[in-house]
């Protein structure tokens, strides 16, 4: 994910002290589940398909559009992706999970996850994307609810960023439904949402 071209302003840096630079990121243990609609988040890595469902997801148009990918987009490199988990969790600076149904594992429904932007203010961007037979049932707004309740209660951050874009109403929709507040819009049309770790301890 990109860096947000706001991060820097101090009226919305939390005050206190500088915290410590980063540190590793847990996992949920067991999965994390919500009941209403059916889902759960768990690693990438536990089913053996998920490098062909991270190369699926890469292909479709919405995804393409609104997230980042690699370059090269081959079976290989996702299978080094899903690898990498670990060391990313472990060094601090990215956690991602799969969207999942509740009991079925193996069911990719997609993605959503964090990427730390400010260690020293403890500041983590966060991602979510579905594929499209799952959208426009409630799943994205209860993952990303479920992670960021989870994530600002055991992780070491204090304020989760989300960035839509004006030409995406729907994942504008889904950032605000769980909980998130609009900060503002750049020029580029990019949307800002925050929450911090205050609202849900």
């Amino acid at each position: 994910m990109n860096r947000p071209e706001w991060a820097m302003a101090d009226d919305l840096a939390p005050s206190g002290p500088a915290p410590p630079k980063s540190q590793p990121f847990a996992l949920p243990s067991p999965p994390l589940r919500r009941d209403n609609p059916s889902i759960a988040l768990r690693p990438w890595g536990v089913a053996p398909t998920d490098p062909d469902t991270l190369v699926a997801a890469w292909s479709d148009p919405d995804v393409a559009r609104w997230t980042l990918r690699p370059d090269v987009r081959t079976r290989d490199v996702a299978a080094a992706w899903v690898a990498a988990e670990g060391s990313r969790r472990a060094d601090g600076v990215a956690l991602d999970l799969v969207i999942t149904e509740s009991g079925a594992p193996e069911v990719v429904i997609g993605e959503v996850g964090l990427v730390l932007v400010q260690a020293e203010r403890r500041w983590a961007e966060v991602g979510y994307w579905l594929f499209p037979q799952w959208r426009g049932q409630g799943r994205a707004t209860a993952a990303l609810d479920l992670f960021t309740e989870w994530a600002l209660r055991v992780m070491p951050i204090q304020r989760l960023l989300a960035r839509t874009h004006v030409d995406n109403p729907a994942s504008s929709a889904v950032a605000k439904r769980a909980g998130y507040e609009l900060a503002g819009e750049l020029a580029t049309g990019m949307q800002v949402w925050v929450i911090d770790a205050t609202v849900t301890v």
